[in-house]
């Protein structure tokens, strides 16, 4: 279950802790405040590098799920011809939403690298219900799959969303970036390309 102070901005959760706190507990409320201030500021610094872990054990399903462009996606189909980044998300994921113009702008410039951007939603409401969600931000370019019973996060091992995964083409390779990133950073996109980059 959702709670509705993680829903809050840090204005609405200063001004939460006003109403459900005496005066003694405002001045901690403030130092709160600010402290996710300061966060969300350093964190631009911090997104110009990709937060990756490399993952050594990676279980890629072996199913196939219907695009929403028509046609099917599976792994095995895109192995030796494209590198993949593959974002779990859903509509009521706020970190998830907020990145997906980003997804989406990275897809573009990435697709002549032969680097695939996939968006795989686990909304429980039904493919209809996701799709429209993208289509109402634009978010066109990237493939985008509807796996709503969470079948490939379990298999693929995800604690949380957002949640993406780089695969390299070959597939012997694959990294895990766990919460949000700043995707069409020009540093980012530079960074996706090194890690896929086919060894020579």
């Amino acid at each position: 279950m959702k709670s509705s102070f993680y829903r809050l901005s840090y204005r609405q959760n200063f001004k939460f802790f006003q109403k459900k706190t005496g005066s003694g507990m405002r001045r901690v409320a403030a130092l709160m405040a600010l402290f996710g201030l300061l966060v969300s500021g350093s964190g631009a610094l911090a997104e110009e590098e990709l937060p990756y872990k490399p993952v050594s054990d990676l279980i890629l399903p072996s199913d196939s799920l219907p695009l929403d462009q028509g046609g099917i996606f599976d792994f095995a189909s895109y192995k030796g011809k494209a590198a993949l980044v593959v974002n779990f998300w859903a509509t009521w994921c706020a970190p998830c939403i907020k990145e997906l113009p980003d997804l989406d702008e990275a897809a573009r410039a990435l697709a002549g690298d032969d680097i695939r951007v996939v968006l795989v939603s686990v909304d429980r409401k039904g493919a209809e219900h996701a799709q429209a969600f993208l289509a109402e931000r634009g978010v066109a370019t990237a493939l985008s799959v509807h796996n709503p019973m969470s079948g490939w996060a379990r298999e693929m091992g995800l604690r949380g969303l957002p949640s993406t995964f780089l695969i390299s083409r070959d597939q012997s390779r694959a990294y895990l970036v766990q919460g949000p990133a700043e995707w069409a950073a020009p540093e980012i996109l530079a960074e996706i390309r090194d890690l896929l980059a086919t060894p020579h």
